[in-house]
C-alpha cells in the first residue's frame, strides 16, 4: 500500500509545497502556456533527482523536461544538456525564453558526500554564464541537496526557482510552477551564505558574532525562512499577551497577514523571539512558530500564535533548563529577517 493513491497524492503534493521562489526580477515568472519556443538546458533538466538512497527503478520519475512538456503541448520545447556550451547558447539563442536545470547530481550529494566549495559543480557556472550571455530571459531551476554559492545567479539572472530534490513527481510540480498552475510558498530552512568563508552561516548566531568580514559585509545571500510568492503580503496589527505572574499559561500572538497582490496563494507567517537579558548568552532571535495561511487577492487573516514558557527556557549558570522572569521581543513576518516587533514580560 506503500504506492497508495493517497500516498501518490501526498508526494505530489508535498513536491508542490517545497518549490522555493527565490528570485523573479520583472515578474518573469510565472511562464505564459502560450509561450511559444523554450529552451530546456542542463543537466538536472531531464532527470528526476530523488537524492541519496534512490533507486533507478522507482516510480515514474518525472523530470522536469517532461513535466513542461506535458504543460504546453503546442509549444516548441528543445532540449540540450548542456555539456557542449557553444551548442546550447545556439539554442538558447532560438528561444522566447530559456529554462536552465542546474544543481548537484547523484553521488555528490548525501551521506558521506561531502564537498570543498557550493559552487555550482562541473561546467555548470561557464554554462550559465554562456546562457546568460545569449541575452535571451533565463529561469534557473536548482535541484540540490544543499545551499549553494550562487552570488553570481542572483546578480544576473532574473528568476531563481529552488525545487531541492522534489522526488518522483519533481518534474510535474517544477513545471506546474514555472507556469503558475502552482504558487510557490516553500520557505528556506537553512541559510544560503555568500561563500564558504561565511559558514558556519546561521540565523540563531549569538549577537556577540561578528558580521562583517574585510571584502564586505556578513549578510548572507538568501536568508533562513525565505521565500517569495507571486503575490505579495503584509503583517500588522501584532498583539502580544504575556500570562499573569506565577502562571504557566502560553504566551499569545497575533497579528494580521493581508494578500496585498492580485493572485491567490500561501503565506507561511513566521514567528521569532528572544529573551533581551538573561544570565547566560542567547541568541540574537530564535524561530517560536510558524503558520501556512492561504489566502485571495486583498484577504486577511488574523494569525495565532501559541508559545509554551517552555520555548523560552535558557540553559543557565545552574546547568538547567529554566525559564528566566525578564523582557522578551517577538517579531513576525515571512522570514528570519522579519522587522515588525513587540515586547512582552514574563514576571515570577
Amino acid at each position: 500500500m506503500y504506492r497508495s493513491q493517497a500516498n501518490l497524492a501526498a508526494s505530489l503534493e508535498s513536491a508542490r509545497e517545497s518549490m522555493t521562489l527565490l528570485k523573479d526580477d520583472g515578474n518573469l515568472l510565472p511562464l505564459s502556456t502560450s509561450v511559444q519556443r523554450i529552451a530546456v538546458i542542463g543537466p538536472n533538466a531531464d532527470v528526476a533527482r530523488y537524492a541519496d538512497y534512490e533507486k533507478e527503478e522507482n516510480g515514474e520519475r518525472i523530470s522536469m523536461l517532461q513535466g513542461i512538456r506535458t504543460i504546453v503541448p503546442n509549444s516548441t520545447v528543445t532540449f540540450n544538456e548542456g555539456k557542449d556550451i557553444g551548442s546550447a547558447v545556439e539554442i538558447a539563442k532560438t528561444a522566447n525564453v530559456v529554462i536552465l536545470g542546474l544543481g548537484e547530481r547523484q553521488g555528490i550529494s548525501g551521506e558521506g558526500h561531502d564537498r570543498t566549495n557550493l559552487e555550482l559543480p562541473d561546467n555548470q557556472q561557464k554554462l550559465l554564464e554562456a546562457v546568460v550571455a545569449s541575452g535571451r530571459p533565463v529561469v534557473v531551476v536548482l535541484e540540490n541537496g544543499r545551499p549553494l554559492t550562487i552570488g553570481w545567479a542572483k546578480d544576473h539572472v532574473p528568476a531563481i526557482l529552488e525545487a531541492w530534490y522534489p522526488g518522483e513527481f519533481g518534474g510535474r510540480a517544477i513545471a506546474e510552477t514555472l507556469f503558475g498552475i502552482n504558487n510557490p510558498a516553500g520557505r528556506l530552512t537553512i541559510t544560503f551564505p555568500r561563500s564558504v568563508g561565511q559558514i558556519p552561516d546561521f540565523y540563531n548566531s549569538d549577537p556577540s558574532r561578528r558580521e562583517k568580514y574585510v571584502e564586505g559585509d556578513g549578510k548572507p545571500l538568501f536568508p533562513f525562512g525565505f521565500g517569495l510568492s507571486y503575490t505579495t503580503f503584509s503583517y500588522d496589527h501584532l498583539s502580544v499577551l504575556a500570562p499573569p505572574p506565577g502562571s504557566h499559561d502560553d504566551i499569545q500572538v497575533t497579528v494580521d497577514v493581508t494578500n496585498t497582490g492580485n493572485a491567490e496563494g500561501d503565506e507561511v507567517a513566521q514567528l521569532y523571539l528572544r529573551q533581551d537579558v538573561a544570565s547566560v548568552e542567547t541568541p540574537r532571535r530564535s524561530l517560536g512558530g510558524f503558520f501556512r495561511v492561504h489566502l485571495k487577492p486583498k484577504e486577511a487573516e488574523k494569525v495565532t500564535f501559541q508559545v509554551s514558557q517552555g520555548q523560552l527556557a535558557v540553559w543557565d549558570v545552574e546547568r538547567r533548563w529554566s525559564v528566566e522572569p525578564g523582557n522578551f521581543t517577538v517579531w513576525v513576518g515571512g522570514s528570519s529577517d522579519a522587522t515588525l516587533s513587540a515586547k512582552f514580560t514574563i514576571k515570577q
